[in-house]
């Protein structure tokens, strides 16, 4: 329900200029309540006219620098935007005909917590302090799903005739330059137990949750009793034992840019993998690399255990290697072929490795195979990843934009889900989602709507207040509140 302040300047037509202008004063010689309250925020830039109101009290006018406070329902008019800084570092750009809701934020020492409504129209978002201290304690709801993120940067709208029309408008127009792709996400974590991260070569660490994107070049780390299944865009399962550091090399599946391929790097510890679709159709587009050797796939399962020289390099390669009775889990690279089959390539010389075979090769890099599997490859503590079920539509399955009115996501950065009584969805950098009439969160295949990868709105984490290059959109009025119907 609007506030009488709203109403009555949303029926400007039968007012009088001067009878508005005088209303405008008056609203702003009330006393502002949220003045009484510690800052949650402040209006960064404002573009146009907007309103803020506490509960139980009356709407208030807002301009750049004034505070935001829990509490506060933001109101932008048809032709205004806004930016909203928040103390956590937290940025929100609020599109015209939106109100957006600040219904709980705390940003203090043990307390971090925030709660935000999306009521109407549309923002752009990326999160703070909050959220890296304590992921999961920053939400965003609307009418009908919860937003949750995990230190992020993305866009929703409440759609209705307004994207159609954006969208239909677009079409003619050539599509944006940077527009992600959204095969961008290779993998995701279908189960995370303990500290889990990931990082891309020179960018900050990732603490993995359940249905985490993983992406080509990321480093996945377990750490000392931590496990993770992970599937891939192709279906393969990778289950990462505690201590392991294993990196995607290459990915590519079904892409029209480039020839099927799957590369990962064990660095160190264990794994056991079962291989998907790309092994199927072209077993020599799939290998892992250690520092010993390559291994080959043609299509299997297998437990992989990398220590000691394969891990590190230690050794020279002289000398009688060890006798397979005394190997152990540090003495180098370790394969189990439990289904198909594989082989080790040393540089110099390979072996296949046969069903229930095991190879081993150590700091000499010549693969070779033991009489036996050592008792420690027994003792992995992840289950083999053939034996889990995965609900391969909930990870990758999409399906194309159709109009639907709803809630609409686009990721910029970062990890966020759609969840509501029927599900959730997870998506990462270059998806889009959205949240219809049967309640049911569903991921969209590419391309993305164009309301979303054209909207011309600042991004909040790229916006320079006062930048001279801010234009006049949409038929966004420039200015002070107020001038569009106070100019007499």
């Amino acid at each position: 329900m609007k506030h009488p302040l709203t109403a009555m300047i949303t029926a400007s037509s039968s007012v009088p200029r001067w009878a508005l202008c005088l209303l405008m004063m008056l609203a702003a010689a009330i006393p502002n309540a949220a003045r009484a309250q510690q800052p949650a925020g402040q209006v960064q830039h404002l573009q146009g006219m907007a309103t803020a109101q506490q509960p139980g009290a009356a709407a208030r006018f807002i301009a750049a620098g004034d505070s935001i406070a829990e509490g506060d329902v933001i109101t932008t008019t048809e032709k205004g935007y806004a930016v909203v800084a928040f103390t956590d570092g937290t940025k929100i750009t609020l599109r015209p005909a939106t109100t957006f809701a600040v219904e709980r934020y705390a940003h203090n020492e043990g307390t971090e917590a925030g709660l935000m409504r999306l009521i109407k129209g549309g923002m752009r978002a990326v999160t703070g302090l909050i959220n890296k201290i304590n992921p999961g304690a920053l939400q965003f709801r609307a009418s009908t799903a919860t937003i949750g993120i995990r230190g992020t940067s993305f866009d929703a709208r409440l759609c209705n005739e307004d994207c159609r029309s954006e969208d239909r408008a677009a079409q003619s127009r050539p599509p944006p330059a940077a527009v992600l792709a959204s095969d961008l996400v290779v993998a995701r974590l279908i189960k995370v137990s303990g500290d889990v991260t990931a990082q891309q070569e020179g960018k900050p660490v990732r603490h993995l949750l359940e249905g985490a994107p993983l992406y080509m070049g990321d480093a996945l780390q377990t750490g000392p009793d931590a496990t993770a299944l992970v599937g891939f865009r192709d279906q393969s399962r990778l289950a990462v034992n505690p201590q392991t550091l294993v990196r995607i090399n290459g990915f590519s599946y079904s892409s029209a840019r480039q020839p099927n391929n799957f590369a990962l790097q064990l660095l160190h510890g264990g794994l056991r993998m079962f291989t998907g679709l790309i092994a199927k159709a072209q077993p020599q587009a799939v290998s892992v690399r250690t520092l010993v050797a390559t291994i080959g796939i043609r299509g299997t399962g297998m437990d992989i255990s990398c220590e000691g020289p394969c891990a590190d390099g230690a050794g020279t390669g002289e000398g009688a290697s060890p006798a397979p009775a005394l190997l152990a889990a540090g003495d180098g690279l370790f394969m189990h072929t439990w289904l198909g089959l594989t082989f080790l390539d040393g540089g110099g010389s390979s072996v296949d490795v046969p069903l229930d075979a095991v190879g081993f090769v150590g700091a000499d890099r010549m693969p070779r195979l033991l009489a036996a599997l050592p008792e420690f490859m027994n003792s992995f503590k992840v289950p083999r990843p053939d034996m889990e079920s995965v609900d391969w539509d909930a990870l990758f399955g999409a399906q194309a934009y159709s109009g639907e009115d709803g809630l609409y996501l686009f990721v910029r950065d970062g990890h966020v889900f759609l969840e509501t009584a029927n599900g959730r969805r997870d998506f990462g950098v270059g998806e889009a989602g959205f949240v219809g009439g049967d309640n049911l969160p569903r991921r969209l295949a590419p391309p993305v709507p164009r309301f979303l990868s054209d909207d011309p709105f600042p991004i909040p984490e790229l916006f320079v207040s006062g930048d001279k290059r801010i234009l006049q959109l949409f038929g966004a009025t420039l200015g002070q509140p107020g001038q569009e119907i106070c100019r007499l």
